[in-house]
């Protein structure tokens, strides 16, 4: 499928949408998959969320540990960090 193929889909009352079935296989999209919308000048753009497992949080919670106590400041900025690196 090329970029310029678009694909329709319709909004739910409930605000849903149906992703095309091909538009999910080239991207992976699986039932409980986290996509992002992005506002733009454009319009909107979805963005697929790739979250670290929770055994990778836990691996890299568990590397700071040594270091003493994690503050929730702390906690939080590793979330972030997590997030990002799966980017």
């Amino acid at each position: 499928m090329a970029a310029d193929d678009p694909e329709v889909t319709t909004v739910t009352s409930k605000g849903q949408i149906t992703i095309p079935s091909k538009l999910r296989d080239q991207f992976g999209l699986e039932q409980g998959t986290k996509l992002m919308v992005v506002p733009t000048e454009y319009g909107l753009v979805l963005k697929k969320v790739d979250l670290p497992s929770v055994e990778e949080f836990q691996r890299r919670v568990d590397a700071r540990a040594d270091t003493g106590a994690l503050s929730l400041d702390e906690v939080t900025r590793l979330v972030h960090e997590a997030r990002g690196a799966e980017e």
